[in-house]
């Protein structure tokens, strides 16, 4: 009988210990599906010229979401989304995200972007996208004697990043896993913070170019991501790209050759001037190289622009290559300007 009275609250031990728990509590966990917006104007439709070269799409990897306490701006919770799928609507990513009952702001993005950054990404309402300051390995061709960096900083163009909010999100209790909606009762839908114009400008000469960069002053440096991509415009920035070169064969519309580029931005300041500034380099030792400013701040008043994001400059540039220049053509040098080498802060 002693033996007994041992045996019995051993067994109810075992009991105990072998009860089954979940590893979440399925009263909070939250099914979520984001789909993509990627109808993106001059970069998968909308082109102003079909036979030229078009930007490349990188779809993203990776989708963040928060939820963010309304008083506290405290994130309460947050799940990296890497699951992914593709219907009849669209691309998206799908996944879970554990919180209890509850009056939330949520936020989601895609993540991990090495041009496009984010500022104070634990805070709700103080997160930020934005780009870096360009490189010295960049910053040799762009002439200082004509652009004042200390007035208005020269960036790097941003990469797409889609985005989207609910504030407000009410979290109900409920007896199992249940779905999160968007205030419009369906699925989540994340849209691009960037905007992708078309720029070109004619020139005659082009034989002698070797390189060809662009700054346009007047664009906004970042956004502001809880108020619905509203850009921030108390500080304009320089963007940075560079141009592409098709002869007239290809060029639409055009009696000479053009050079062309598709650029981001995250917008244009209003009343803001926008100076295009093209540095074009001659194939010579030396680095010599022709400045061209145009004032291209009315162009983005024109109806091709507000509803189409193109920019096409009625300008014809002139090259005069200096005493001694090498002809080299655009080919070799600006394609490989295509792959970003700059110090990046992470």
């Amino acid at each position: 009988m002693i033996r007994l009275r041992f045996l019995l609250p051993l067994v109810a031990l075992l009991f105990v210990a072998c009860e089954h728990r979940p590893l979440t509590d399925p009263d909070t966990s939250h099914y979520i599906r984001i789909y993509l917006d990627e109808e993106i104007r001059n970069v998968t439709y909308g082109f102003y010229n079909e036979a030229i070269e078009h930007p490349e799409y990188e779809r993203p990897k990776v989708m963040r979401v928060l939820l963010a306490d309304p008083v506290t701006d405290v994130v309460v919770a947050e799940r990296y989304l890497q699951n992914q799928g593709q219907d009849e609507r669209g691309y998206y990513f799908e996944g879970y995200i554990q919180a209890p009952a509850g009056k939330y702001n949520l936020m989601t993005y895609s993540f991990g972007s090495a041009v496009t950054l984010i500022g104070n990404e634990n805070s709700f309402y103080a997160m930020e996208a934005y780009t870096d300051a360009l490189s010295d390995h960049y910053l040799q061709y762009i002439p200082s004697s004509r652009v004042d960096v200390s007035d208005a900083p020269i960036r790097y163009a941003p990469e797409h990043i889609f985005h989207e909010v609910a504030e407000p999100l009410v979290i109900k209790h409920s007896s199992g896993v249940d779905t999160l909606y968007a205030p419009s009762g369906d699925y989540f839908r994340a849209h691009t913070m960037v905007k992708s114009y078309y720029l070109q400008v004619r020139v005659s000469g082009f034989e002698w170019i070797h390189t060809a960069v662009s700054l346009l002053s007047g664009m906004a440096g970042s956004v502001k991501m809880h108020a619905h991509n509203e850009i921030n415009t108390e500080a304009p920035v320089n963007v940075f790209f560079p141009m592409k070169y098709t002869d007239k064969k290809a060029a639409r519309d055009a009696t000479t050759a053009t050079l062309y580029a598709t650029f981001n931005t995250f917008g244009k300041i209003p009343d803001a001037t926008s100076i295009y500034t093209l540095n074009l380099e001659f194939v010579r030792g030396d680095g010599s190289s022709q400045v061209e400013q145009i004032d291209i701040t009315a162009l983005f008043d024109t109806p091709m622009a507000r509803e189409k994001q193109w920019l096409i400059l009625d300008h014809e540039i002139v090259v005069t290559p200096p005493e001694g220049a090498t002809n080299g053509g655009m080919s070799p040098g600006v394609n490989k300007w295509e792959d970003v080498e700059g110090d990046l802060q992470m």
